[in-house]
């Protein structure tokens, strides 16, 4: 049907009433549409049609329909701005306000009315967010937090941006904070609890600095609790006095605290200082009465002092030991009992002008005399010799010097052989400290080229080497070491795998290669190992050191060997009743040779070096010393059929350096002051950070045996010594070696 079907002639305009022709399709007089789309069809329908003539859709009812949903949008409209859309607000009444249609002119006066208003309140509310927020932020970066909170809460969430919205939330919850401790420390000062008033006086200033309020207040609580902390030193109750202290607040923390908080932390940690030490020392006695010294009414230093007085006199566990037993456990993670060794046993000491109270600082110099005298386990030697000259250097002397360089002095003895006697003779114990270390100031392996010379020459204008002959320590940082079992087969075939080790194992061209090897003796009935070590060096570095003697005047040195050999050789000549070996049957083969050179020797049959017929297998008794010196560390296990051992960079000198370090005295005075730490004023802060040191030590230690014992899995370690002088430092034995 055609639209002149469905109107009538003269076509009305809904807007200004003018008729127009039946073909227009706009009012000739406003230009308003005549006609629309219905809704169902599609079809053209008046704007003033009740039904559409094509598909009968009641056209009432959709004008109707529309108008509701312009009146839902304005209310869209007026909701959005109500929760500060401005943006959708505006953008909904824009859409509304544009129709031109006479049915929705109502709506659209609305629209345009409102459209108005609200961008109105918009440009005056973000005018006020834009002003508060600025404020704001001016005021919460200088710590006004309350002022900040006060002026962005009325403005609403979505006019924040992130910053203010974020200061607005910590502010809001410093307040809270606020509240919260003002309203605790109500009720803690009502209820007298000062220890807990304190500390919420320090959150308070923490959160508002300055307050003189609770300025005040602190001092007031301060004054208080020193008072308190006081009366609890007084009873010794360190610990609590310490607790208590910490609580004061900051504000109230001057001088009186600084002072009353050191004379607690001291005495605190003398009175810790005695219950754990396993043995009784001079360095303990010195404590003991720096702490009867702080606190002289207390019972507890007097009584300390006292026994310590008597335990120093008292037997001591065995003739070796440094010390007599004290509270503490003498038992060791490394094995057996840990001593400090101060007396020896293997040697005639009746010769010595005066007696040697601690014998471990000479356990290098002795190893290296022992050597001398043709009595030492390993008789290897890193100085190339031929001919004639190897046999003499091999030979046994009656008369040895054994001198240790050292990292802080040089140490020698002399070593006699008499005829018909078969202990070996010590005549003389001769030390030359350096002024300083060689290592200090971090020079670890090298320095000396001017002490060492030195020293050497203040020596040798003190001893006589006439008859005698000399054997020297070649530093631990100059050689190499490694360790490996070989097959049980006889000397000959045993060596051939050594050459094939050092070649393998021993970084060093053999050119340039200085070795000693020593392996356990062949045991025809063993089914298992025979122990190998093999110690190198360079010849450039042997040179070397030999050259750095000379510079000194020594100059006639029959043997050099690494410092840990020579203490190997010393532990297993000291103490050969541990390690007490049995002799194996000898094979046809090896007696055969010693026939041959025995031959023509009155019929005296040179002594073969001893064997265990133990195997690899099975456990056997083992000696550990711990040398500690001024740069290094070294451990050594000795078995009756092995040897081992390694060093760290780990001695003396840290803690000479830590003492230094803390206490601001020179490395001189520090050097003794870390031997008598009760002379230090603040001695728990200086040995805060030994003890540091001291466990670090001990771990690396620790791996270092696992090592060892993984290598040669028969040792059985029964005692443990320290030699040296590091490891008399306050505190050493108890937190390295002791369980």
């Amino acid at each position: 049907m055609s639209v002149s079907e469905s109107t009538s002639t003269a076509l009305q305009c809904g807007a200004c009433q003018h008729a127009n022709t039946d073909s227009a399709q706009f009012c000739a007089s406003c230009g308003h549409s005549l006609y629309e789309a219905c809704q169902t069809c599609n079809g053209p329908v008046t704007l003033t049609q009740k039904f559409c003539v094509s598909c009968g859709m009641d056209l009432v009812a959709w004008l109707n329909q529309r108008i509701q949903d312009q009146e839902k949008r304005l209310g869209e409209a007026v909701a959005a701005a109500k929760i500060h859309e401005y943006e959708r607000s505006l953008a909904i009444l824009q859409r509304i306000g544009e129709s031109k249609d006479f049915r929705f002119q109502k709506q659209a006066d609305t629209a345009r009315q409102a459209k108005g208003k609200i961008e109105q309140l918009r440009d005056r509310m973000l005018g006020d967010a834009t002003s508060r927020i600025e404020q704001a932020k001016t005021l919460y970066a200088t710590g006004n937090q309350a002022q900040a909170v006060s002026l962005l809460s009325p403005v609403p969430e979505r006019l924040l941006d992130d910053e203010s919205r974020q200061i607005l939330k910590s502010g809001k919850m410093y307040l809270d904070q606020l509240g919260a401790l003002q309203s605790e420390l109500q009720e803690a000062l009502a209820a007298k609890d000062y220890v807990m008033a304190s500390g919420l006086v320090g959150q308070l200033l923490e959160l508002q600095p300055g307050n003189a309020k609770y300025e005040t207040l602190a001092t007031q609580l301060g004054e208080k609790l020193l008072r308190r902390c006081e009366k609890l030193y007084a009873r010794q109750e360190y610990s609590a006095a310490s607790d208590t202290l910490a609580t004061l607040p900051q504000a109230a923390r001057g001088k009186a605290y600084d002072k009353l908080q050191q004379q607690i932390e001291t005495a605190r940690w003398l009175s810790d200082q005695f219950a754990d030490e396993p043995y009784a020392t001079n360095i303990l006695g010195r404590l003991a009465m720096r702490f009867a010294k702080e606190i002289p009414s207390s019972g507890q230093a007097a009584d300390l002092v006292k026994q310590l007085k008597e335990a120093v006199k008292a037997k001591r566990h065995s003739r070796r030991d440094a010390s007599p037993d004290w509270k503490g456990s003498q038992k060791t993670w490394v094995g057996g009992r840990v001593g400090v060794l101060g007396q020896i046993q293997s040697l005639d000491l009746s010769s010595l002008e005066e007696p040697i109270a601690h014998f471990s600082q000479y356990a290098v110099a002795l190893g290296l005399a022992i050597q001398g005298v043709g009595r030492a386990r390993v008789d290897g030697n890193l100085i190339t010799k031929k001919g004639m000259f190897a046999k003499i250097a091999k030979g046994k002397s009656k008369l040895a010097w054994g001198i240790d360089v050292g990292s802080s002095g040089v140490r020698a003895v002399q070593i006699q052989i008499e005829k018909g006697k078969d202990q070996p003779i010590l005549m003389k114990c001769v030390h030359v400290d350096y002024s300083a270390p060689i290592n200090r100031g971090g020079n670890v392996r090298g320095g000396g080229t001017q002490e060492i010379p030195a020293a050497i020459k203040t020596l040798l204008e003190q001893i006589d080497l006439t008859g005698a002959t000399v054997w020297c320590n070649l530093s631990s940082f100059d050689a190499v070491a490694r360790f490996c079992e070989l097959p049980p087969v006889k000397d000959k075939d045993a060596d051939r795998l050594v050459d094939l080790e050092v070649r393998g194992r021993i970084p060093i061209d053999k050119e340039d290669l200085a070795l000693v090897t020593w392996r356990h003796g062949f045991d025809k009935e063993s089914k298992t190992g025979r122990p190998l070590i093999m110690a190198a060096a360079t010849k450039i570095a042997v040179q070397r050191r030999l050259d750095l003697l000379g510079t000194g005047g020594l100059t006639t040195i029959e043997g050099l060997v690494p410092e840990a050999i020579a203490l190997a050789n010393f532990a297993a000549f000291e103490f050969a009743d541990l390690l007490s070996p049995e002799e194996p049957e000898e094979d046809d083969e090896d007696l055969e040779a010693n026939d041959k050179k025995n031959k023509g020797k009155k019929g005296k049959k040179e002594k073969k070096e001893s064997t265990r017929s133990l195997t690899s297998e099975e456990k056997q008794p083992t000696i550990a010393l711990i040398d500690v010196g001024a740069a290094k560390t070294t451990m050594v296990l000795v078995s009756p059929i092995s040897i081992w051992y390694w060093t760290q960079e780990a001695g003396g000198e840290d803690i000479t350096s830590i003492v230094a370090r803390e206490t601001k005295l020179t490395s001189e005075k520090a050097e003794q002051s870390k031997r008598n730490l009760s002379a230090i004023e603040c001695p728990n802060r200086v040995d805060d950070q030994i003890e540091q040191k001291q466990t670090a030590l001990r771990m690396r230690l620790i791996k270092l045996l696992e090592e060892g014992k993984n290598t040669f899995r028969h040792m059985d370690v029964q005692q443990t010594w320290c030699v040296g002088q590091a490891h008399l430092q306050h505190g050493f034995l108890r937190r390295v070696l002791v369980k």
